[in-house]
């Protein structure tokens, strides 16, 4: 009867193969990273575009949601945050109309857009209707998925308002409400138009 000899690979051999798939692996985690980030950032931005153009169906055919969405007629009369434009260097105020949570720890019940002053509640209450968001709703609609790497704070909210020297733009954007500054958060980063982050 032959004896025959098992044979495996030798030590050598399973040192190598372990070699190659942590070279493997070292290339295709940062890629893999990097298509996620890349993903929720997409779908912030989606979001924001969704929110806008809800917000223009509005602006277009409701008077009464327009003459809300427009009743500031001046900076001082409402909370509004002096920002700069990441794309042009510009900088102007952006007025805050409505607020929305969009993830955890955020301060205040805002899980359908809620006005940030009282005179743009029947914009804010179409925006609603027209998202098909249910004012008895407590959880969040629309998540904020992309975090920054340079965020000083987690981004949790939704900020929707317009410049104030050019009334005709709206612009989404997302910040932070775990924190109370003026009642609602803080905008850090806009997502639309022309993302900034």
């Amino acid at each position: 009867m032959k004896n025959k000899k098992l044979k495996g690979f030798t030590l050598i051999e399973i040192i190598v193969v372990i070699a190659i798939i942590g070279v493997l692996l070292s290339i295709l985690i940062p890629s893999m990273i990097g298509y996620v980030r890349k993903a929720r950032k997409t779908h912030d931005m989606n979001s924001g575009k969704r929110i806008a153009e809800s917000a223009m169906v509005i602006l277009s055919e409701k008077e009464e949601g327009e003459a809300s969405f427009y009743a500031n007629t001046s900076e001082s009369q409402s909370p509004h945050w002096n920002k700069t434009d990441a794309v042009s260097g510009e900088t102007y105020d952006f007025i805050v109309v409505g607020v929305m949570n969009g993830g955890p720890d955020c301060k205040g019940p805002f899980w359908n857009w809620e006005p940030n002053d009282p005179k743009y509640k029947d914009f804010t209450d179409l925006l609603n209707e027209e998202m098909g968001y249910s004012p008895t709703s407590t959880s969040t609609h629309i998540d904020i998925k992309y975090q920054p790497k340079d965020a000083s704070k987690p981004l949790n909210r939704w900020f929707l308002g317009y410049r104030s020297d050019d009334r005709g733009s709206i612009e989404v954007w997302v910040g932070n409400g775990s924190t109370q500054s003026w009642g609602r958060g803080e905008p850090m980063y806009r997502v639309y138009p022309k993302p900034a982050y």
